[in-house]
């Protein structure tokens, strides 16, 4: 209810809550919640899980996109559901990500409203 409408240029998944590029957040209209569609753009985390340091790479070529299943507050974490289209096998795979281990890239997560 309380979200933008997103613009009119490029692929738009609902109304945008939440927008991130680098470690700059430009949008945050909303709390992230489950159902909410996140889009990750070239996006390259680095940070730590544990004692060991980890980089990930998601979105690079054509953007990555999952579907929200939880979201932590306080550790700014969003676990979803993405597609994973190994040949000849189609799977749906739980992924996390930290969003303050942005490092470059964008990252969007949009609301979707129903009809």
């Amino acid at each position: 209810p309380n979200a933008q409408q997103p613009p009119m240029d490029g692929v738009e998944y609902g109304y945008l809550v939440y927008a991130q590029s680098g470690a700059s957040v430009h949008t945050r209209t909303s709390e992230i919640m489950p159902g909410d569609i996140i889009v990750l753009e070239g996006a390259k985390l680095k940070g730590h899980k544990g004692l060991h340091a980890y980089t990930t790479v998601a979105g690079e070529g054509a953007p990555c996109i999952g579907v929200v299943c939880e979201f932590e507050t306080k550790k700014l974490k969003v676990r979803s559901l993405q597609a994973n289209q190994h040949v000849g096998q189609a799977t749906v795979e739980p992924v996390s990500y930290k969003l303050e281990d942005l490092k470059s890239g964008l990252i969007k997560v949009y609301r979707v409203l129903e009809a």
